[in-house]
């Protein structure tokens, strides 16, 4: 009788290892498959918007205090926060409005090399189109779930977005 209980104890701790460490892998995965669909409600469900405003927003003002000095950068920061502003921005490169670029599919891509774990609620991943780098996206354990609080956009991407919401 102990002995079945103890190899029923260690299959459930192998089986709660197992999903504790698959979980973020199916996370990115539904990241990516919102992106490639282009689903917006999808990848909605999947932002946590609070610490994404925070996050993007330091790093826009940070990124064009110097060079725009008066120009509002919270236009920029609330377009991007957005589901459809992300999927501006990481699968068109920042551009928004063009309806070719919004109707084809976001064909983004990770590997486990490009995976890194920050803590045990927290990672980052580089999610790449070709040959290039199209964002690094940051994504923390909030309950069973992984919400992205942070993304890290190649130069081109965010003056591309700015010039869009701007102009």
């Amino acid at each position: 009788m102990t002995r079945n209980l103890v190899v029923g104890l260690v299959i459930a701790l192998l089986i709660a290892a197992v999903a504790l460490l698959a979980s973020p892998l199916l996370g990115l995965q539904s990241l990516r498959d919102a992106l490639a669909s282009r689903d917006a409600g999808k990848l909605a469900e999947l932002i946590d918007a609070e610490a994404l405003r925070t996050n993007l927003g330091a790093r826009v003002r940070a990124r064009y205090r110097q060079a725009e000095g008066k120009l509002p950068m919270e236009p920029v920061i609330e377009r991007l926060v957005t589901a459809q502003g992300l999927i501006a921005a990481i699968c068109d490169g920042g551009s928004i409005g063009t309806q070719s670029a919004n109707s084809a599919q976001c064909d983004v891509h990770s590997g486990l090399d490009d995976f890194r774990f920050e803590s045990t609620d927290r990672y980052s991943a580089a999610l790449t189109q070709g040959d290039r780098i199209a964002a690094t996206v940051v994504m923390d354990r909030v309950g069973l779930h992984w919400r992205l609080v942070d993304l890290v956009l190649p130069a081109a991407a965010y003056d591309q977005l700015k010039n869009s919401v701007l102009n």
